[in-house]
């Protein structure tokens, strides 16, 4: 998890990271999009990010991120966009009604699977327990 924050958002993903579940779940972006008849589909990953709220440091936004959505998981991935940009990636804002903080992750201009590999190597180093995740719970 970062340390300090850098002034761009706070993007968690949770599991799975490995590469070909973010290449399938790329493609049903990809897919969805084309259904709905969205002029430009993209292929992007699934993530949930924010922006930190003043006062808050990386683990308070980690932990309103996550109190926030519908998704349940004990492993996520946390990083910023910047980091994200860093290695080349985009990151953009893809709300809905079912989770208001969605954004996708992919390859400017979302036109082509992303580069699975190289993005599952670095959710992998950013890999935590989630701090909402209780025993029991989905």
């Amino acid at each position: 998890m970062p340390t300090e924050q850098d002034g761009s958002e706070i993007v968690i993903r949770f599991s799975p990271f490995l590469a070909d579940r973010l290449r399938e779940n790329a493609e049903d972006t990809f897919e969805e999009e084309r259904e709905r008849g969205d002029a430009s589909p993209r292929y992007g990953v699934s993530v949930i990010a924010a922006t930190p709220e003043d006062g808050e440091d990386v683990l308070d936004t980690v932990r309103r991120i996550v109190g926030s959505t519908t998704l349940r998981g004990k492993k996520i991935a946390v990083l910023t966009g910047n980091e994200l940009r860093a290695a080349g990636f985009e990151v953009v804002a893809d709300p809905n009604a079912k989770e208001p903080l969605h954004h996708l992750v992919g390859d400017d201009p979302f036109s082509d699977p992303p580069r699975v590999d190289e993005l599952a190597s670095l959710l992998e180093d950013r890999r935590l327990t989630n701090p909402a995740w209780k025993e029991g719970s989905r």
